[in-house]
């Protein structure tokens, strides 16, 4: 528009309308003023709105790492548990049901800087933190149930420990954990590969268990078919 505006003052002025001329390239003029202003306001805006993101994942990372961490810790022991109940050979680490129990987050979701994070990032941190109510809630409710198998209420504190971490390590990429609070020692692994790690060792676990499973259904069924009137026996 200021443009047009521009080449009507230009051609006014060829045909002798100086006046008009004038009115025409100031009226472009303003217009092109307003526009530039408009968008310098707008780049202003964005500029700003990404400033306040970046300030909002910083203020939640130091508190985002000390859930998860927590979090590793719970998958891990539940896994040493879990595959201990299911050899069922009376060995068993001595957990404690308080070291099955998640810590929570204090500044989520109670602060202004909540509200600056990206949807992505506010449905990530929402989606997590959520699971480690489902979390806790499954501790108290399995190891409350008198005479429950030991590889039952790990079969589900592990579960639950499980889904819990899958949704940290979404949690770490966006929030950018492990280039805000690299390892102190090469040797360790940054907290996302540990993550990875026990997870790892959570499929191996389920691997082995179902093995030892099968194999002593396979061996019931062997003495069963020995006895006097077992399966094939007239």
């Amino acid at each position: 528009m200021a443009s047009t505006l521009f080449a009507g003052g230009v051609l006014a002025g060829i045909c002798g309308y100086a006046t008009f001329a004038g009115a025409l390239s100031g009226a472009g003029a303003t217009l092109l003023g307003a526009g530039i202003t408009e968008f310098n306001v707008r780049r202003s805006k964005q500029e700003e709105k990404l400033r306040k993101q970046l300030e909002a994942r910083r203020y939640f990372s130091s508190e985002l790492k000390r859930v998860v961490e927590r979090t590793l810790f719970i998958h891990e022991r539940a896994c040493a548990n879990f595959g201990c109940a299911s050899m069922d050979d009376g060995t068993m680490p001595g957990d404690l049901q308080k070291d099955f129990l998640p810590t929570h987050p204090t500044l989520y979701p109670n602060v202004q800087a909540f509200n600056d994070l990206p949807p992505e990032d506010a449905s990530s941190l929402i989606e997590f933190y959520d699971s480690l109510n489902r979390l806790e809630r499954g501790v108290n409710d399995w190891w409350a149930r008198e005479g429950q198998l030991p590889v039952n209420i790990f079969n589900a504190i592990l579960h639950d420990a499980k889904k819990s971490v899958e949704l940290a390590l979404a949690c770490l990429e966006r929030f950018e954990i492990d280039e805000k609070f690299p390892p102190q020692y090469a040797s360790q692994g940054t907290l996302a590969s540990r993550l990875q790690r026990t997870l790892d060792m959570d499929a191996r676990n389920r691997a082995a268990h179902l093995k030892r499973f099968e194999e002593r259904q396979a061996k019931q069924a062997e003495e069963r078919a020995k006895k006097p009137g077992g399966p094939g026996k007239r």
